[in-house]
């Protein structure tokens, strides 16, 4: 009886844990897999030691700007430990691992240390061990990793993906960096290195930085990181990267014309990619899709029918949220309980630069490829009286939504502390509200999230204080 369970859950990151848990709250006797640290990429090696780097870096920025506020420092005495930031990094990750492991003895979630494969649709196999235990269901969330590009030499310690990222303990001022790859991480990295004063440029193969999201968001956080002497050189591809005295040479092309960048670092960040190698999906009987994704229905089961996945592995949206979204609904499909459908386009997305970003729902260009009529309502946060208050003006509100009825089908935030606003925006979408619902809603003065209101008033055409 020792090895059977009802559930037996491959993967310890947001969504193998969330869905531990809660399947155990929920009556089933639940094990949980993991071969590393509980929480996973995001909170060991992701989201959670990135957002400590960013509060690091906003300190640093708000001490170096004190003058503003009336307080006089001598910014020439300032000096920034970068290795302090890392070391803090690590400590709130770790904290935050021991709340999960205690959470999992609340739960009476049996941890089995190791890596799980699949022999069937109802018995794993841990290894190094070899034991094996029977269940009546899998979930399997076994994440992703970072997509490594062939040009470049990884056992070069100055070479990085996000993972190598997060242990530097060092960046000195001028230190030259090349971001390649202008997403979400890799914008938050250059971000973070630019704020310690090290020469930041992002190199990207597609037309604008952070590509996924509306074009008037792209714009603007490259406006803004031009302020910041961040430079961005979109539309360009890159043909070789070599070693050159203590440093390299990247050489990138755009549209026939070569440019090398001489720098010190380089932190590739094009994407990820789905663990699905040796974990015994095709002895279980799981497909894949022809992206190389496990393949699932809406209620997130697999063509294995007592194998259900989620998360990154997916492949519907790679972010943490989303990824414990998917764990309560798995979890409800093999309790026989009703499964919420999601609409993926209608997933918040969070980007922590400086200004933040934060999206939900369509882009205006997405919006008008989907054949709707569109009407656009744009708030600027200069005219935020919170935010002329905090002296964060850049950024606005901008509302995307059908001219007919008014239906919202995308909100997209830039500006400082955004990603603390889109939860409403999200929650409007999934309501069915129209602008002129939004418009009506009081919102608290003074606050930034009275630009979403005013951004709906635009949208209807009644915008108060533009």
């Amino acid at each position: 009886m020792m090895n059977k369970f009802d559930l037996i859950v491959i993967g310890g990151g947001p969504g193998g844990y969330v869905a531990a848990i809660y399947a155990a709250q929920h009556g089933l006797h639940t094990a949980l897999v993991e071969k590393a640290d509980l929480g996973g990429v995001c909170l060991n090696w992701g989201c959670i030691p990135t957002k400590a780097l960013v509060q690091n870096a906003e300190i640093l920025r708000t001490v170096k700007e004190a003058h503003k506020y009336g307080i006089n420092l001598n910014t020439n005495e300032i000096k920034a430990d970068y290795s302090v930031a890392q070391k803090r990094s690590r400590e709130v990750s770790g904290k935050l691992t021991m709340g999960i492991k205690s959470l999992m003895k609340k739960n009476n979630v049996t941890v089995i240390p190791g890596e799980g494969s699949l022999i069937s649709g109802n018995r794993v196999k841990v290894m190094p061990t070899g034991e094996i235990f029977e269940t009546k269901n899998i979930i399997l969330a076994t994440g992703a990793h970072a997509f490594k590009i062939p040009q470049f030499d990884y056992s070069n310690p100055n070479i990085m993906t996000s993972r190598e990222a997060l242990e530097l303990t060092e960046v000195k001022p001028e230190e030259r960096f090349v971001v390649v790859g202008a997403g979400a991480i890799g914008m938050e990295f250059a971000s973070i290195w630019a704020s310690y004063g090290a020469e930041v440029t992002v190199v990207e193969m597609l037309p604008r930085v952070l590509p996924n999201e509306d074009a008037d968001v792209s714009k603007e956080i490259q406006r803004a990181f031009k302020k910041r002497d961040i430079k961005v050189k979109v539309d360009s591809k890159v043909i070789s990267v070599a070693a050159e005295g203590n440093g390299f040479n990247l050489v990138i092309e755009k549209k026939g014309k070569t440019e090398s960048i001489p720098c010190d670092k380089i932190l590739v960040s094009a994407g990820v990619r789905a663990n699905v190698e040796n974990i015994g999906l095709e002895a279980a009987g799981v497909k894949l899709t022809e992206r190389g994704l496990v393949q699932v229905d809406d209620h997130l089961q697999t063509t294995c029918p007592t194998i259900y996945a989620i998360g990154d592995m997916t492949g519907k949206l790679a972010l943490a949220h989303v990824a414990s979204a998917q764990a309560l609904a798995a979890v409800h499909a093999i309790l026989g309980k009703p499964v919420k459908q999601f609409n993926y386009s209608n997933m918040p997305r969070c980007t922590y630069t400086y200004p933040e970003v934060a999206s939900v729902g369509l882009t205006e260009e997405q919006a008008r490829e989907a054949g709707y009529d569109v009407k656009v309502g744009t708030f600027p946060l200069a005219a935020n009286g919170k935010s002329v208050a905090m002296n964060e003006t850049t950024g606005f509100v901008k509302i995307v939504a059908d001219k007919k009825y008014g239906e919202i089908l995308g909100t997209h935030l830039v500006g400082a502390h955004v990603t603390e606003l889109i939860s409403a925006a999200t929650a409007y979408i999934d309501l069915e509200f129209t602008a002129a619902d939004i418009a009506q809603v009081v919102h608290p003065h003074p606050s930034v999230s009275e630009a979403m209101m005013e951004a709906a008033h635009a949208v209807v055409g009644q915008a108060i204080h533009i």
